[in-house]
C-alpha cells in the first residue's frame, strides 16, 4: 500500500520547487532538472486515485512547504513617474540572510510568475517578474511595446533599494522579453549589471514590421496579449478560426487594414501600428538608437539560431551595438535552434533535420551560469571559448570566432541564368558577359491556388523535404553540383536587378541545398518589401519600366557543410500569400490596397546581373 508520502507526489509534477526539497520531506527517488523543477513517473491509474483522494491535503501541504522555503509576494505594484503601475512578484530563500543579486524577467506574458522566479531562487538569486504596463494587477491600459523602456529603469531602480537586493541586477528571457531588456538599456540603470537577450524580437524590425512587411498573424498576437490581464491561450490556440480568417480576407482581396474588422473585433492597437509602415519614431523609441547604444557598457549574452524566427531582431541589437558601442562586452551562442530552443533547450529533432549531439545544449544552463560569472565572479561558461560561438551543422562541432566576419573564409558569387533547362534556370558562378533577362507575369488578384484553402493555410515548419513544389510566382534557379569542402556559414546578401510596371513589389528569395539523393534542406528564407530595401526609415518607390537594384541584406545566418555533389537551389519571386500583405504596386499605403488595385498583372523583369552573394567556409 502507498504511503501518504508518495501519493502526495503526484501534485509535484510540473511545480517548479528548489533542488534540496526532496531530501527535507523525505521522498524517494526523486529527480530535478536544471531550472528546479520535480521529475517523476507514476503509472496514470495510480495518478488517477490519488488526484481524487488527497488533492485537497496535498495542495495545503504544498502550500505550507512553500510557506518555508520562500519569502514571497505576488502583489507589488510600482508607481511609474507618469502615473502608470507595474505589477511585480519576488520570491527569495527564506535561509539567505544577507543581501542577494536579483534575476528580472520582464514579461508581457502574464501568469507564469512563481515557477519564473523560484528557478532563479533555486540558483541563488532573488527572482522576479515584472509584468509590463496593464498586465496581471496593473490598472492601465496594454500597449505592447510602448512603455518597457522607460518603465524599466524604475523597476530596477525600485529593485535595487530593497534590503535584500545587493544592489545588482541581471535580465534574461527569450522573445518580447529579449526586446524588454534591450528596451531597459535604452535608460540605463546602474544597477542593471548584465542582460541575457535570447531570441529577441526587434519591434519595426522583425515584428510587427519584417522588412516592411505585416503578417495577418500580427491581430492574433495581438488578441493573446490584449485581451486580458494574463494571455487568451484558448483564442490563439484556435488555429482553424485564424487559418480561417486569413484565407476569407486574402480570398476576397480586402484591404489589410479591414482585416480587424473582418474578425470582428476593430483594434485599436492594430491600427496603430500600421499607421507606422516605415521604421519612424514610434518604433525607435522603444529600443536603443545610435548614441544609445554606444553608452551600454554591461556584458552581454546572445542566444539565438539558425531556426528561430526572430533571429532578424537577435542579430539586428547585436550588429547595432556592435557599430555604435567603441568596446563592445558581449557573447554570442548560435547553433540549430527554433525558436523555443534558442532560450530553455533545443530539440533533438527540428523539422525532420536530427541536430548534431554537440548542439543538444541547456541554454538556460548556460544562462545562469552567466550570471554567475558576472554577479557572483564565477567562471566563464565553457562553451564560451571567443566571442562568436556556433555551431557547425553536419560536423559536431562548436566553432569559436572573434567576429561575425569570422564565421567564413571566403565567398561565392552566384548569377541568374537566363536559360531555361526543364523547369528551372541556370545558378551560374560565371559573371555574365552579355546583358540578357527573364519576363515574368503574375496575376496578383488570383487566388485559384490549391496552397490558399481556407482550411489549410500554414504548413508546419520543415526543414527536409522530399520534393519542391514552387509556386507560380516564383522562378528556380539551380547550381552546378559542389564538391562537398566547404560549408555555407553566415547571412546571404543579394543584390537583385529587376524593371517592373508598378512602384513596388515584396521579393521572396528561398535558399535550399539540393542533395545527390533528391532530397531538399531549407537555409534560408528572405522577405523584403523593394521600396524599403534602401532604408527601412523612409519609403523609396521603385519607378515602373526602368531596372532597379534591390538589396536583400537582411537574412538569416546558418552554419552548415555541404555534402558532396549538392547542388544550391534559389527559389526567387513575389510575395502573394494570405500569411501577409499583398503589395499590389499602386505605391499607397499598402495597408489600404484591395485585390482591385491589382487589375493589371505584375509584370517583372529579372536581369541576369542579379548576383546572390553565399559566404562560405572551406574546411
Amino acid at each position: 500500500m502507498m504511503t501518504m508520502k508518495r501519493i502526495l507526489l503526484t501534485f509535484f509534477l510540473s511545480l517548479p520547487v528548489l533542488p534540496g526539497l526532496a531530501k527535507e520531506i523525505h521522498f524517494p527517488a526523486l529527480n530535478y532538472s536544471n531550472s528546479g523543477q520535480l521529475e517523476i513517473k507514476l503509472p496514470a491509474l495510480a495518478v488517477n486515485k490519488m488526484q481524487r483522494d488527497t488533492q485537497p491535503s496535498a495542495k495545503q501541504l504544498l502550500l505550507n512547504i512553500e510557506k518555508e522555503k520562500f519569502i514571497s509576494d505576488d502583489s507589488i505594484l510600482v508607481k511609474m513617474p507618469d502615473g502608470g503601475t507595474v505589477s511585480l512578484t519576488v520570491f527569495r530563500d527564506r535561509k539567505m540572510a544577507t543581501p542577494q543579486p536579483a534575476i528580472l524577467l520582464y514579461n508581457i506574458y502574464a501568469g507564469n510568475e512563481a515557477f519564473d522566479c523560484k528557478r532563479a531562487v533555486a540558483r541563488g538569486y532573488v527572482g522576479i517578474v515584472a509584468n509590463t504596463r496593464g498586465k496581471r494587477l496593473s490598472p492601465d491600459s496594454i500597449e505592447p511595446f510602448e512603455n518597457d523602456g522607460k518603465d524599466a529603469y524604475y523597476i530596477i531602480d525600485w529593485i535595487s533599494k530593497q534590503d535584500w537586493c545587493n544592489g545588482k541586477v541581471g535580465m534574461y528571457g527569450g522573445s518580447y522579453l529579449g526586446f524588454a531588456q534591450w528596451s531597459a538599456t535604452k535608460h540605463l540603470h546602474p544597477a542593471l549589471k548584465t542582460i541575457v537577450p535570447q531570441a529577441a524580437v526587434g519591434p519595426g524590425i522583425d515584428f510587427p514590421l519584417l522588412n516592411g512587411i505585416v503578417p495577418t498573424y500580427l491581430l492574433r498576437w495581438l488578441h493573446f496579449v490584449i485581451d486580458n490581464k494574463l494571455v487568451d491561450y484558448a483564442g490563439f490556440f484556435n488555429d482553424r478560426k485564424w487559418d480561417s480568417l486569413a484565407g476569407k480576407w486574402y480570398q476576397k482581396g480586402l484591404s489589410f487594414r479591414s482585416y480587424d474588422t473582418l474578425e470582428g473585433r476593430p483594434n485599436m492597437i492594430y491600427q496603430r501600428i500600421l499607421q507606422h509602415p516605415s521604421y519612424d519614431s514610434y518604433w525607435q523609441n522603444m529600443i536603443p538608437q545610435r548614441d544609445e547604444f554606444a553608452k551600454i557598457n554591461i556584458p552581454i549574452l546572445t542566444t539565438t539560431g539558425y531556426y528561430d524566427d526572430d533571429q532578424l531582431g537577435a542579430m539586428y541589437y547585436y550588429k547595432q551595438y556592435h557599430q555604435w558601442n567603441k568596446n563592445p562586452n558581449d557573447y554570442l551562442i548560435i547553433g540549430p535552434f527554433d525558436h523555443g530552443g534558442s532560450q530553455y533547450k533545443p530539440s533533438k529533432i527540428l523539422g525532420g533535420y536530427r541536430i548534431d549531439s554537440v548542439a543538444n545544449i541547456s541554454i538556460i544552463d548556460i544562462v545562469f551560469k552567466w550570471f554567475d560569472y558576472v554577479l557572483k565572479g564565477g567562471k566563464l561558461p565553457e562553451i564560451l571559448k571567443d566571442k562568436v560561438n556556433f555551431e557547425l551543422m553536419g560536423t559536431n562541432q562548436w566553432r569559436h570566432v572573434a567576429t561575425l566576419k569570422q564565421m567564413h573564409n571566403d565567398s561565392l558569387n552566384l548569377y541568374l541564368g537566363n536559360q531555361l533547362n526543364g523547369k528551372s534556370y541556370s545558378l551560374s558562378k560565371e559573371k555574365p558577359l552579355k546583358s540578357a533577362f527573364i519576363d515574368q507575369q503574375v496575376d496578383m488578384t488570383e487566388r485559384n491556388d490549391p496552397r490558399f484553402r481556407q482550411d489549410d493555410i500554414i504548413a508546419f515548419t520543415k526543414l527536409i523535404y522530399d520534393s519542391l513544389s514552387p509556386e507560380k510566382e516564383k522562378l528556380v534557379f539551380v547550381s552546378e553540383p559542389v564538391d562537398g569542402s566547404f560549408a555555407i556559414s553566415g547571412a546571404l546578401n543579394a543584390s537583385i536587378d529587376v524593371s517592373i510596371n508598378k512602384k513596388d513589389i515584396d521579393l521572396v528569395l528561398d535558399l535550399y541545398e539540393q542533395t545527390a539523393d533528391g532530397h531538399y534542406f531549407a537555409l534560408n528564407e528572405s522577405l523584403q518589401r523593394a521600396s524599403y530595401a534602401k532604408d527601412r526609415t523612409t519609403r523609396h518607390l521603385l519607378k515602373p519600366g526602368h531596372m532597379e537594384t534591390i538589396r536583400l541584406e537582411h537574412n538569416f545566418m546558418i552554419s552548415k557543410k555541404l555534402e558532396k555533389g549538392s547542388r544550391l537551389l534559389v527559389m526567387i519571386g513575389v510575395n502573394k500569400s494570405p500569411n501577409y500583405q499583398v503589395n499590389y504596386g499602386t505605391g499607397k499605403d499598402v495597408s489600404d490596397e484591395t485585390m482591385a488595385d491589382g487589375e493589371v498583372p505584375l509584370k517583372i523583369r529579372w536581369y541576369n546581373s542579379s548576383r546572390i552573394t553565399v559566404p562560405i567556409l572551406r574546411l
